[in-house]
């Protein structure tokens, strides 16, 4: 494994034709990157009108994207030096991407057991363009970023009866789960396409170099900043919660957090970045952020028409399609299944529960260690975008309570290795806090 000493992220040209943006990036003149997105929408053209725009603005939106996607990239071999050519930094956008980069990157060093301290340093050359002047949003509708999870769909459903006119987007690739998802919301969803340099990542991979997890959701950040100007949307939603909020584990000084891009921390310094940088006049938020994942379950079950379309497992989202079989949307083995069929569960009871996912998950002696791990009775929270042991607990005892016993491995564990050790005063407390009606 050849080592290098600096990650350029180089330049970009736009195809006003086909409105296909192409972005480059290279280790030290050695390995060379380039992506693809294509801002002309996968499906249905004709139900997203382009807005007249001024090159200049949008080149000072794929700029900032530019590094954004770099990260990808980056990865591989984690450099100390990152010299951005396209784009002028100052101090504080400097420290903008300095974190962005090592929090988006934490649980990848954790699990590559590398230590980011002094990575990520970055520079701007000389040549670099500069934008002074900031960009004015012409915009009269919202955007919801839309993955056909329950999150999503309760946004849609919430923004509904405040009467909001908003549209859908799905972005890298479309997916069978999306238009399964998609069509009981009867709202339209523009598609956008992303083509990484997979010959390129997957000949670095095979010699050796370095792969894990990424900020995928800070990359659709920037992404949405790029389609707000296009085509005209005043601001982009998300369906972020107050979960996401709580790390995994601490590792080199620094808190490891799989959902740092769905953190509130980087909700709000995207923000900052956005008003002081870009655009005064684009908003990007989340109508859940002070709800609880358990909170968010218990307001999805008011919508029995999702019950059969929708999944949070990361299966139905592979390069290649989805990696399950049939017309199943539930691994049922992973941590996003395991804790989202308990938090259902707990409001839907039994045998609803094991009709949306094939099986009674409570009854599989294979997954003991990992609802240990999601209860917090062992290892620690699993590297998923899963609640919080908190919320599992209340989970189980609004179970416990409901069933009134413990017929099933699960719900065993739960009566011999919490009930003794937690009062029904303490379930309460916990039922105030995770389902407070904020």
């Amino acid at each position: 494994m050849k080592t290098f000493s600096e990650f350029v992220i180089s330049s970009f040209e736009w195809d006003e034709e086909l409105l296909l943006a192409r972005f480059h990036f290279h280790f030290d003149e050695q390995e060379y990157f380039m992506e693809e997105i294509a801002f002309r929408p996968l499906k249905n053209e004709a139900e997203f009108p382009l807005r007249p725009y001024g090159k200049d603005q949008l080149f000072q939106l794929l700029s900032h994207l530019h590094i954004a996607l770099g990260v990808s990239y980056y990865k591989l071999f984690p450099t100390k030096t990152i010299r951005v050519e396209s784009l002028a930094l100052n101090a504080a956008q400097k420290a903008f991407w300095n974190e962005f980069y090592l929090k988006g990157l934490g649980e990848f060093f954790y699990q590559n057991q590398l230590d980011p301290r002094g990575l990520a340093q970055f520079e701007s050359s000389p040549e670099a363009p500069h934008f002074e002047e900031k960009i004015k949003m012409k915009a009269d509708k919202s955007l919801v970023l839309f993955g056909g999870g329950k999150d999503s769909l309760v946004t849609v459903e919430l923004l509904k009866k405040e009467g909001q006119d908003f549209d859908l987007f799905s972005f890298g690739k479309e997916y069978p789960l999306h238009q399964l998802a998609q069509a009981p919301t009867g709202k339209k969803r523009l598609i956008l396409e992303r083509k990484l340099d997979l010959q390129q990542l997957k000949k670095m991979l095979a010699e050796g170099y370095y792969n894990g997890h990424l900020p995928i959701t800070g990359i659709i950040s920037f992404v949405s900043l790029v389609i707000a100007y296009l085509y005209g949307y005043k601001a982009v939603i998300t369906s972020l919660e107050k979960s996401a909020d709580e790390g995994n584990t601490e590792y080199c000084e620094m808190e490891i957090n799989h959902q740092w891009s769905k953190s509130s921390e980087f909700e709000q310094a995207f923000q900052r970045y956005v008003q002081d940088f870009i655009s005064e006049d684009f908003r990007s938020y989340s109508p859940l952020r002070k709800w609880y994942e358990i909170r968010i379950v218990q307001e999805f079950c008011k919508y029995p028409q999702y019950f059969e379309a929708f999944s949070s497992c990361n299966r139905n989202f592979h390069q290649t399609g989805s990696k399950l079989t049939g017309e199943q949307l539930w691994c049922g083995i992973c941590p996003k299944c395991a804790f989202l069929y308990t938090m259902l569960r707990a409001f839907l009871g039994k045998e609803k529960t094991n009709q949306i996912f094939a099986r009674d998950l409570f009854a599989d002696e294979g997954l003991v260690r990992l609802f240990e791990e999601l209860l917090g009775i062992s290892g620690i929270k699993p590297f998923e975008c899963v609640g919080t042991n908190e919320e599992m607990l209340l989970a189980f005892w609004l179970i416990f309570e409901r069933e009134g016993k413990a017929d099933s491995v699960m719900m065993q564990l739960f009566k011999e290795r919490i009930l003794p050790v937690m009062e029904r005063s303490a379930f309460e407390a916990l039922a105030e806090k995770l389902l407070a009606p904020v």
